[in-house]
């Protein structure tokens, strides 16, 4: 078995285009732009750890087909200053700069869009209306909602949600086999159901349970039946406790066991599924850094709110 000291998740990161798990349509979309040697601007959105990132970046190394051409891409992050100093000045700065081997079409890669504010997302409107004809700009966000629609209409909108599971399950496989674990085939396939898309979080998964394979357990759907049921009872202690007593069953965060759970509910439970139900789920997930320990009351008692209304 490899040494922990090396995440997974960057050992196994896709280094070409033709490495990643793309869903049908996203994959032959994003081949025409390379095949037509066409480049659009692009907004990528949606869950977190579904290949947005890695695919952008090897999208665009394939377009430009060349090893000189790394100095015409530059990633930023847009939650880092919210988004208006990168606008005004990293952004500004690159793309005005003059490259030493060639004059090739720029790219601005620009992440966590969804935390710039709106005068940001303006901003960043007019600039890439002014540099039109030598940029090609690339968002990425997990919610789209949360873009300005002005913003939006400047963009070829990829969603990335739904990943095919054979390519998946073949993608753990080859973690399974080249780390030399012991992972059976539902094993496998019972980590691809509990993280659904979310590939990073499968990798995390394995490798953080590698040591525990013989013991290891795996959250089926019957365990989150019987959390909607518990919720409903409206015992909060009780469930903390419960949740509590899950992560060290299962070895998993808190946090993940909540957005497991309520990736459960959209996807088989849809008589729980309304838009206040959605808007609910996309602000847990989007406040990434709230502490579980006050978000978890809060979530049981909207839950329970959810399950017993009808």
């Amino acid at each position: 078995m490899s040494s922990n000291f090396t995440p997974w998740v960057e050992k196994y990161r896709p280094t070409s285009f033709d490495e990643i798990v793309f869903d049908p349509l996203n994959k032959k979309l994003l081949e025409n732009i390379i095949n037509n040697k066409s480049f659009p601007n692009l907004l990528f959105y949606g869950p977190p750890g579904t290949g947005k990132t890695t695919s952008i970046i090897n999208l665009i190394n394939a377009y430009q087909d060349s090893p000189n051409c790394k100095n015409l891409m530059i990633h930023l992050n847009a939650s880092d200053e919210r988004g208006i100093d990168i606008i005004r000045n990293q952004i500004n700065s690159f793309v005005n700069s003059k490259s030493l081997f060639n004059d090739g079409m720029k790219f601005v890669i620009l992440d966590e869009v969804d935390y710039m504010t709106k005068n940001a997302q303006i901003a960043l409107k007019y600039l890439l209306q002014s540099y039109k004809s030598k940029v090609r700009f690339c968002l990425i966000c997990n919610y789209i909602s949360r873009i300005d629609e002005a913003l939006q209409n400047e963009f070829v909108r990829l969603r990335f949600n739904q990943l095919p599971q054979d390519e998946i399950i073949t993608f753990l496989r080859n973690i399974n086999e080249c780390e030399k674990l012991d992972y059976s085939e539902e094993a496998l396939l019972s980590i691809q159901k509990l993280f659904n898309s979310d590939i990073r979080s499968m990798i995390n998964y394995m490798q953080s349970n590698e040591k525990l394979i013989s013991n290891m357990k795996i959250m089926k759907d019957e365990l989150w039946i019987d959390l909607i049921n518990r919720i409903k009872n409206k015992d909060y202690k009780k469930n903390i406790e419960y949740i509590n007593n899950l992560t060290m069953e299962y070895n998993i965060e808190k946090k993940n066991i909540i957005k497991n759970f309520l990736n459960f509910i959209i996807r088989h439970k849809k008589e729980y599924v309304t838009t206040e139900f959605l808007l609910f789920i996309e602000n847990v997930m989007h406040i990434s850094d709230l502490n579980i320990e006050y978000m978890l009351p809060h979530c049981l008692i909207k839950l329970n709110i959810f399950f017993t209304q009808n």
